[in-house]
C-alpha cells in the first residue's frame, strides 16, 4: 500500500471523527441522540437506510459466499430489499404512530415493562455480536489490503472512530455521515465491478468459464435446487429479512425519526428499491474472483484465516488496483471502511438506546431527566463499543461472516417477530405469558435444530423454520392457559395504532394500512401479485430449471412497481 493510500485512508478516518464534534450541538435532548429530533425526509432516511444495509458484510461476507456458493446469496440482500418495503407499508406507520424510540418499547405498552427490559437487553447483547461480524469483516479486509497486521491498530481506527463520533454527535451525526459514507461506499463499489470482470472477460467470459467446469454447475442459478444456498435458503432469507425489517434496532430505529408516517414508508420503499441493484456491484465481483484464485492458492497466502474464501475480493484489490492509478485503492479502502462505519455507528447508537430507553429508564431510574439519559445512553455506547470488540473472536469460529450472522438471527430474532408482529398486531388475545413462552419455546427449539443431523434442509434454514414455526404454535397455547390481558391505555394506544393519528389527520397527510382509495387497493393489489410470483419462482427452483430464477425476479420487480405506487396513494 503506497503512501498516498494511507494519507487518504487516515484522512477519511479524520474526517469521520470531525462529523460527531460537528453535530455535539445539535444533541440538546435525548430524543436528538436517539432519533434525530424526528426530523428526517424521505432522502435522509432512505440515503441512511441504504448505507446501513451496505457494508463490510456485503463487500466480504457475501463476495465470499459467492465465491465459493454462488451468485445466489444475492437473494439475501434482495429479500431483505422486499421486506424493507413490506415493513414500511404495514409495519414501521404502527411505531411511527406511537412515537417510540425502541422496538421493545412497542412490547412495553402491548404486554408489559418486564417483557421490555428483558428483550432490551438481550438484543442490546444481540446487537453487540452483529457489531462484531461488521468489525470482524473490517479487520481481516484492512490487514489483507494494507499489510498493517496489527489488530488493534484496526480496532482504534474503525471501532474507535464510530464510537467516539456516535457517543458525540447521536443520530444526527450517524444519519449526516451516513449520507456522506454512502457516497465513498458507491465510488468504491463502481470501482470494483469493472477491475474484477475485466480479470475475466466480462459477463461472456465468466458464463463460458462456469459453463466449461462442473464444480460451478450452479454458480449463475439465482434460484438453484441445491446447495448451502438453495431455494430453501432463499425461503428462509424472506423470513428472517421480514423480522430485520420489522423489529431489527438498527433498522427500525432509523425510520422513527422520519417527519410523519408516510414520509417513513416512502423513505423505505426507495431504501428497498434503489439498493437492489448495487447488490450486484459486489455479488459479481465474488463471482470473479472464484475464477481467478483457486482455494487453495488463498488458504496459502492466509494460512491463519480461518474462512479464507472472504479474502478473495481484499487479494483482487491489491493485486490490480495499485497498476492503474495511485491513490485509487487507498480511495476504494475509504469506501469499504465507510460502509463499516456507517453500521457500526447507528448499530452502537441502536444498542445504547435499547438499555437506556428500555431498561435504565423503564426499571432503573423511572424519573430519570434528560440529561440523566443523554449521559446514560453516551456512556452505554462506549460499552457496547467494548463488549463489540470482545465478540469479534467469536465470529471465526462460527464459520465466517454471513453464516455467523445468519445463526444467530435464525435462532434468536424469528421468536421475537412472531410475538412482537404477528400476534402483537393481529390477535388482541395474547398476553404476556404467551408472549414471553412463545418467544422462549421458539429460541430453545432454534437452538435445539442447530445440529448435523439437520444438515439435509441446510442447518440455517431449518433453525429457521423450526423457531418461527414453535413460537406460532407456543405463543397461542399458553396464552390461552391465562387470562386475557389488562387492556391499559398504552395496551389500547399500541392496539389502536394500526388506525391514522390525530397527527396524520391534522397535517391532511392519512396513511392507511389497508388503502381506502381505488388507487390504493390497485397498488395493493400489484404488490400481493408481486409476491406471490416471487414464492412461484422460488418454489420452481427446486425443479432445478433455469425458468424459476427469471419468475422470481420478476415477481420482485412486479413488488416494487405495485410499492413505489402504494407509498403514492392513502
Amino acid at each position: 500500500m503506497a503512501l498516498i493510500d494511507i494519507i487518504i485512508v487516515i484522512s477519511f478516518l479524520l474526517f469521520s471523527f470531525l462529523i460527531g464534534s460537528l453535530f455535539y450541538r445539535w444533541v440538546g435532548g435525548s430524543d436528538d441522540y436517539y432519533v434525530a429530533g424526528r426530523q428526517l425526509t424521505p432522502f435522509l432516511l432512505a440515503a441512511t437506510l441504504t448505507a446501513t444495509n451496505v457494508n463490510m458484510y456485503s463487500f466480504i461476507g457475501q463476495t465470499g459466499i459467492a465465491y465459493k456458493w454462488g451468485i445466489s446469496i444475492v437473494w439475501l440482500a434482495w429479500t431483505g430489499n422486499m421486506s424493507l418495503v413490506i415493513a414500511g407499508l404495514l409495519v414501521v406507520p404502527i411505531y411511527r404512530r406511537l412515537r417510540i424510540r425502541s422496538v421493545p418499547e412497542f412490547l412495553g405498552m402491548r404486554y408489559n415493562k418486564g417483557f421490555q427490559a428483558f428483550v432490551g437487553i438481550l438484543w442490546m447483547l444481540r446487537l453487540c455480536f452483529w457489531l462484531a461480524v461488521i468489525l470482524y469483516a473490517s479487520i481481516i479486509a484492512a490487514i489483507a489490503m494494507t499489510g498493517i497486521e496489527s489488530y488493534w491498530f484496526w480496532v482504534f481506527a474503525m471501532a474507535g472512530v464510530a464510537i467516539i463520533y456516535t457517543m458525540m454527535g447521536g443520530m444526527w451525526s450517524v444519519t449526516l455521515a451516513d449520507a456522506f459514507q454512502f457516497v465513498f461506499m458507491l465510488g468504491g463499489a463502481l470501482v470494483l465491478l469493472p477491475v474484477a470482470m475485466s480479470e475475466v472477460g466480462w459477463m461472456e467470459g465468466l458464463q463460458a468459464k462456469f459453463a466449461a467446469n462442473p464444480a460451478f454447475k450452479y454458480h449463475l442459478n439465482f434460484v438453484p435446487p441445491q446447495g448451502d444456498f438453495d431455494w430453501k435458503a432463499i425461503l428462509g432469507f424472506f423470513l428472517i429479512s421480514l423480522k430485520w425489517a420489522g423489529i431489527d434496532q438498527g433498522m427500525v430505529q432509523r425510520t422513527l425519526g422520519a417527519k410523519s408516517v408516510k414520509t417513513a414508508a416512502k423513505g423505505l420503499t426507495l431504501s428497498g428499491i434503489i439498493t437492489t441493484p448495487f447488490a450486484l456491484l459486489w455479488i459479481l465481483p465474488g463471482l470473479a474472483a472464484g475464477l481467478i484464485y483457486a482455494p487453495d492458492y488463498l488458504q496459502k497466502l492466509y494460512p491463519n484465516v480461518d474462512n479464507s474464501f472472504e479474502m478473495a475480493i481484499p487479494q483482487l484489490l491489491v493485486d490490480t488496483i495499485p497498476q492503474l492509478l495511485p491513490g485509487l485503492l487507498g480511495l476504494i479502502i475509504a469506501g469499504m471502511v465507510a460502509s463499516q462505519l456507517s453500521t457500526l455507528s447507528s448499530d452502537l447508537n441502536s444498542a445504547a438506546t435499547l438499555y437506556t430507553n428500555d431498561f435504565y429508564k423503564n426499571i432503573l431510574k423511572k424519573d430519570a431527566t434528560s440529561k440523566n439519559v443523554l449521559f446514560m445512553v453516551r456512556l452505554m455506547t462506549g460499552i457496547t463499543g467494548l463488549f463489540m470488540i470482545l465478540f469479534a473472536f467469536l465470529v471465526p469460529v462460527l464459520g465466517g461472516a454471513v453464516k455467523a450472522q445468519l445463526t444467530m438471527v435464525s435462532i434468536l430474532d424469528m421468536p421475537l417477530f412472531v410475538v412482537c408482529v404477528i400476534y402483537g398486531f393481529l390477535w388482541r388475545r395474547t398476553n404476556w405469558q404467551g408472549a414471553i413462552g412463545g418467544y422462549a419455546a421458539g429460541v430453545i427449539a432454534g437452538i435445539i435444530a442447530f445440529h448435523p443431523w439437520s444438515a439435509p434442509f441446510g442447518v440455517f434454514a431449518t433453525c429457521t423454520f423450526i423457531s418461527m414455526i414453535v413460537s406460532l404454535i407456543a405463543t397461542p397455547i399458553i396464552t390461552l392457559f391465562f387470562k386475557p390481558p389488562v387492556e391499559t391505555e398504552e395496551f389500547r394506544l399500541a392496539w389502536n395504532a394500526r388506525y391514522p393519528s390525530k397527527e396524520e389527520k391534522d397535517a391532511n397527510d392519512i396513511y392507511y394500512l389497508i388503502p381506502k382509495s381505488p388507487k390504493g387497493r390497485v397498488a395493493g393489489l400489484i404488490v400481493i401479485t408481486g409476491i406471490l410470483t416471487f414464492f412461484v419462482g422460488v418454489v420452481m427452483g427446486s425443479t432445478g430449471t433455469l425458468t424459476a430464477s427469471w419468475v422470481a425476479i420478476i415477481g420482485m420487480c412486479i413488488f416494487f412497481a405495485g410499492s413505489l405506487l402504494r407509498v403514492h396513494s392513502d
